[in-house]
């Protein structure tokens, strides 16, 4: 976090301070902030950081049954026995609150100069941002965060207070991007890698992103989440559509650094080589076994590839063997791995769907589930490469959890196609529904060192030596059992 920088650089000055006056500090009054940049010029790098963001998906698509590890490639101990400490996924840590930093800056210079469409986003975005730690970590700093030099080490605010206080922040992000464009009120169009500065569209996000935050809490007794989401309709702008992926599109070219960081990483560098790392990652056996053997789903082969012998299999977690090599096994598909420049995406449409859909099916929202549910399947085999009417073959045939009438466990279904939608996508969401629903029932690792799941991440080396007391006072002690408060219990 940029606070800990502020900790080296003051500690550093007071060595010296015994020869220069007082006003030694003063070269910089607030270091977290940038001091020749404009709210949207750090808007535009901030954006494309949130979308390149990869260790929180990458831990997901481990935890939410996704991938494995090949076995081409030794390590990933953590993956393979669900046994880690405060050293493992510390980029989620840092990177969200590294990003937040930036947002609140453009927050802060945005509202003092009555820029409310670059404020607007920006509040939104630090919405998506905290629920990535509040769904990570529990109880974090929220309140007392974000302030600089003013509170190096930040109270912890409860998890369920944070998830409070962000749909009081998309309340406000939705009224400042009611306002009207003018000249008072300027276009961030040429700074927004998102939606081009379509307002609308920013709100229909806010909207989703607060009905995602209110689902997430179907299990919290007494919350009256009916009353919460009429509030959400009532805004006006709807939820995502159809065609309506969240996506990050900032112009990535074919140069080391510049090229979509999830091909980057797992695919290919500039010069067309592999990627270090692509080998060390394949489709876990629950995944091609569920889409392939129970599900009977057309996307299998937009999702996977086929291994050397031309068959789809995947890895059990937790294997390692030379049985499980990477040739041996099945690697991401075309809907998956399209290009260099192919967008990053931070929400799918599908998503929006099969959110509303459990909504309605919940009782929470008026409407038609079923449609809702089948609008979600159309859109998630659309962005995959396939047709409406492929779509509609599928959840009109007898499969459970493909067909409406024939799934008993209408919930069950609705988190089971929302999983296939979000393969490699959104793998952070895909782990966190599993945590709240217990769907789809994603198997322990083999070499997992307890008979449970992971439930959450440890707070980070690098905040236990900064923020100790505030740290030790949530008293984590076990990723197992020390849930997030939304979880299944």
């Amino acid at each position: 976090m940029k606070r800990k920088i502020y900790s080296i650089l003051t500690a550093t000055a007071l060595l010296f301070l015994g020869g220069c006056t007082g006003d030694y500090l003063d070269i910089n009054d607030n270091p977290n902030s940038a001091v020749s940049s404009t709210p949207e010029l750090v808007l535009s790098n901030a954006l494309n950081t949130t979308a390149g963001r990869l260790t929180h998906n990458q831990i997901g698509n481990f935890f939410g049954g996704y991938w494995a590890p090949s076995g081409s490639y030794s390590g990933f101990i953590e993956e393979r026995q669900f046994d880690y400490g405060a050293t493992y996924g510390t980029g989620v840590w840092n990177g969200c609150y590294d990003n937040l930093t930036d947002y609140q800056y453009i927050v802060d210079k945005a509202e003092a100069q009555k820029w409310k469409a670059v404020s607007g986003i920006a509040k939104v975005m630090i919405a998506f941002n905290y629920q990535i730690l509040v769904d990570a970590y529990g109880n974090i700093p929220f309140s007392d965060a974000l302030k600089g030099t003013t509170s190096i080490r930040p109270k912890y605010d409860d998890a369920q207070a944070v998830y409070n206080g962000l749909i009081t922040l998309l309340d406000a992000a939705s009224a400042d991007l009611k306002v009207a464009i003018s000249g008072d009120n300027p276009s961030p169009a040429g700074q927004d890698i998102v939606f081009k500065g379509d307002l609308t569209k920013w709100r229909k996000f806010a909207n989703t992103l607060r009905l995602r935050i209110l689902m997430r809490q179907t299990n919290v007794t007494g919350k009256d989440l009916k009353t919460e989401i009429a509030k959400v309709v009532a805004e006006g702008a709807g939820f995502l559509g159809a065609g309506a992926t969240v996506t990050s599109t900032p112009g990535y070219l074919k140069t080391a650094g510049k090229l979509n960081p999830f091909w980057e990483n797992y695919v290919q560098n500039a010069a067309g080589s592999d990627a270090g790392a692509k080998q060390a990652y394949v489709c876990s056996d629950f995944f091609i076994t569920t889409i392939q053997d129970v599900l009977k789903d057309p996307r299998l082969p937009r999702l996977a590839a086929k291994n050397n012998a031309g068959i789809y299999v995947g890895v059990p977690l937790g294997d390692g063997n030379d049985a499980n090599l990477f040739p041996k096994r099945s690697w991401f598909g075309p809907a998956i791995i399209k290009s260099f420049d192919q967008p990053m995406v931070l929400m799918t449409a599908a998503e929006s769907f099969f959110l509303q859909a459990e909504a309605i099916q919940r009782g929470f929202m008026t409407g038609d589930a079923k449609a809702t549910y089948e609008a979600g399947i159309t859109e998630a085999f659309t962005a995959a490469g396939l047709t409406a009417a492929d779509a509609a073959g599928y959840y009109g045939s007898s499969i459970v959890n493909a067909n409406w009438a024939n799934s008993p466990d209408k919930i069950e279904a609705i988190i089971t196609q929302k999983w296939v939608a979000m393969f490699s996508l959104t793998g952070f969401e895909a782990w966190s529904e599993f945590r709240r629903t217990g769907f789809p029932k994603v198997p322990l690792a083999t070499k997992a060192v307890q008979a449970k799941a992971p439930a959450r991440l440890f707070y980070p080396t690098s905040e236990i030596a900064t923020n100790a007391d505030n740290v030790a006072a949530q008293n984590v002690t076990s990723q197992f059992d020390n849930k997030i408060f939304w979880a299944k219990k």
